[in-house]
């Protein structure tokens, strides 16, 4: 356990560099969230500072909540936030307010938040799940009931207009819900997994008709289940 005299670890710079991805550059408290950059007299400046959550030492704030904590294990970027400087004095003058377990909660909030900005987001919840593919779900069947091929239905323009969409959104589209599926299997009931890797099947068949012209007879069909993937019954 480190002491009121300890040296505090320096963070490496794969660690800084982190940090600062995890919270896209803003505070990390979810009140707050202020842009960490700012511009002075021409110069690209940062108002960042690192954070303990547990101290690097044994009397700094929140130091009884977790007293056995290493000292290489308090210099991890797990145990530090990016924060601003108000919202950095803030959490070390009040510690019963703003407690370890809350601030690793806001830690995991700034990580969710970059991760369905940027990556893959995984879910807690069916709910939560179906509010991220739902809209992909809706904007893929406007385009195909506006611009979709239809039986006996011979159009120029439409046809053109359904092969750029098909380019710029439905591919896109189906790309991400397969991804997102994919990383929250764990979410779908067994019949909704079934259905998932036929459409699966169909998507792949789609993309390659319509990018590769591959335009071979028997392909997989959208299954309809598909677009109520996800849904529970009110």
């Amino acid at each position: 356990m480190a002491d009121s005299t300890t040296k505090r670890l320096p963070l490496s710079t794969p660690a800084k560099n982190l940090l600062w991805s995890e919270s896209g550059g803003h505070c990390q408290n979810p009140q707050c969230r202020a842009d960490l950059h700012v511009l002075i007299e021409q110069q690209r400046l940062h108002l960042g500072e690192l954070a303990h959550i547990i101290p690097a030492s044994s009397i700094g704030p929140r130091a009884d909540e977790d007293p056995a904590l290493t000292e290489p294990d308090r210099a991890q970027p797990e145990n530090i936030l990016l924060l601003c400087p108000t919202c950095h004095k803030m959490i070390d003058k009040a510690p019963d307010a703003y407690p370890a377990t809350l601030l690793r909660e806001w830690k995991q909030r700034s990580q969710k938040a970059r991760a369905e900005a940027f990556g893959t987001p995984v879910f807690d919840t069916r709910a939560e799940a179906r509010v991220h593919v739902e809209p992909l779900l809706e904007a893929n069947r406007a385009i195909f009931d506006r611009y979709g091929p239809r039986t006996g239905v011979f159009d120029d323009d439409r046809a053109d207009q359904w092969q750029r969409h098909v380019a710029t959104t439905i591919i896109p589209n189906n790309q991400q819900l397969q991804r997102v599926l994919h990383a929250n299997r764990q979410l779908l009931t067994a019949q909704e997994k079934a259905t998932f890797h036929t459409w699966a099947i169909h998507a792949q068949e789609f993309e390659e008709r319509h990018l590769d012209g591959n335009w071979t007879a028997g392909s997989t069909r959208f299954p309809l289940e598909m677009a109520t993937i996800l849904e529970d019954e009110q």
